[in-house]
């Protein structure tokens, strides 16, 4: 990850578990600090499926991909090895507005 902001690099979180996150964590952009925040046992690449993020900015752009943050929703999905539900906190990314 280090190297991924030193090159310049810049995301935002698209979505994430319940089971290690709320809400308020979709939409924020990912910086050094939320990944030192992050639970001890959340991979800080998100590898592991506990958050999504989307690539905006960073040397391979000619210019950043601009956007607005929309509407924040949670749905939940039959869990796939065991019984019950997994829940996501998403959110929708509305093209900005020149």
């Amino acid at each position: 990850m280090h190297q991924f902001f030193n090159m310049g690099f810049r995301a935002v979180v698209v979505s994430a578990s319940n089971q290690y996150f709320d809400e308020s964590f979709v939409g924020a952009e990912l910086t050094p600090q939320l990944i030192a925040d992050l639970p001890k046992d959340v991979d800080p690449c998100g590898e592991n499926g506990e958050f999504h993020t989307f690539c905006f900015d960073g040397p391979i752009f000619h210019e950043p991909i601009k956007f607005t943050i929309g509407e924040k929703s949670y749905r939940e999905y039959p869990a796939p090895t065991t019984e019950g539900q997994v829940g996501f906190w998403f959110c929708d990314l509305l093209p900005h507005d020149e």
